[in-house]
């Protein structure tokens, strides 16, 4: 008799890791299953049926408390990646007299892809 299972998967994208209090991030994933772990969680900080954003929570929590969450409940990490990428530098002036614009910090990001099976009587 074959097994059928059920996965659950989300995505925990982190920005500024090194530069911020990490409560900078995105949660991707089912909206009721996200507002579960997230209770407190304003609809203004869904700005998708499937994404969370931490930059419009007032009251968000770390992203380290997130991944603490989903690891209690029962989620494995499958994957994770980081990298930091450059946003895009203003154009330099051919006017030496003009003050020269400071180019924005490097970004670091991190991404986690977490699952959780469920065995499906």
């Amino acid at each position: 008799m074959a097994v059928n299972q059920r996965f659950e998967i989300l995505s925990l994208v982190v920005r500024n890791v090194l530069s911020s209090n990490s409560k900078h991030f995105q949660l991707h994933g089912d909206k009721q299953f996200i507002t579960q772990i997230l209770p407190t969680a304003p609809d203004r900080a869904f700005i998708g049926n499937d994404c969370y954003d931490s930059s419009f929570d007032l009251g968000s929590i770390t992203y380290i408390d997130i991944l603490q969450r989903l690891l209690r409940l029962g989620f494995q990490i499958q994957s994770s990646a980081a990298g930091s990428f450059a946003l895009p530098k203003p154009e330099k002036s051919i006017i030496k007299n003009e003050p020269q614009q400071i180019a924005p910090q490097d970004t670091f990001v991190l991404q986690y892809t977490l699952v959780r099976a469920h065995v499906v009587g």
